[in-house]
Formats: C-alpha cells, sequence, structure tokens
C-alpha cells in the first residue's frame, strides 16, 4: 500500500497559506502547480490579489510550475499593474525558477 493510500492524499498536492509580514499579505505556495491544480490555484491567487497593490508570493516550496501555473502568474502580474501595483515572486524553487526563466516571467521575481 502506497503513503498515497494510506493518507488518502494525492502525491504533489498544491498547499496554500497566507500569512501576513509588516503589514503585506504573503501567499505561500507549497507543491505542485500543474493543470490538474490550476483552478485551485487560480482560485488562491485571485483571492490574494484582490485589492489595488503589491501581491507577494512565495515559490519557495513549489516542485513543479506548469503552463497553466505560469499562465496564472502572468495574467494577475497583468491585472495588478492595471491596479498600480505588481506581482511580486519570492524564493523560487529551482523548478519553479527554471519554468520562469524559459517562459520569460522571471522579471517577476524579487531580487
Amino acid at each position: 500500500m502506497t503513503a498515497e493510500k494510506d493518507t488518502g492524499r494525492r502525491l504533489w498536492r498544491l498547499h496554500t497559506n497566507t500569512t501576513d509580514e509588516q503589514g503585506t499579505p504573503v501567499l505561500f505556495l507549497t507543491g505542485r502547480i500543474g493543470h490538474a491544480e490550476a483552478a485551485e490555484f487560480e482560485y488562491a491567487a485571485l483571492r490574494h490579489a484582490a485589492g489595488p497593490g503589491d501581491v507577494v508570493m512565495d515559490l519557495s516550496g513549489v516542485d513543479y510550475l506548469s503552463s497553466a501555473g505560469l499562465r496564472i502568474l502572468e495574467f494577475v502580474a497583468e491585472r495588478q499593474a492595471e491596479r498600480g501595483g505588481r506581482l511580486r515572486l519570492r524564493a523560487p524553487s529551482v523548478a519553479a525558477r527554471l519554468a520562469l526563466d524559459f517562459s520569460g516571467l522571471a522579471g517577476l521575481i524579487d531580487g
């Protein structure tokens, strides 16, 4: 019996958590952002980016970032720019950084 069957959880499941860091909400993403998780990621990202100003997402725990996830990041970035803010991606994992580099979205990375 696999760990997946023992726990009833999918492997590489997307987990989201929002914290407040000195008045700035940060959306922490952990796990896989693939096509199967795109709707869940879009919901969390748009809820997190509901207001004007800068939006921060921490990608340090992302082990896979698909084209569907990249399209959502690009959409959020464009929407925040229209509102006078920007999307800031913090501490992307190696996998996330490679996907961002290849897609041309590496400019969203802080630092």
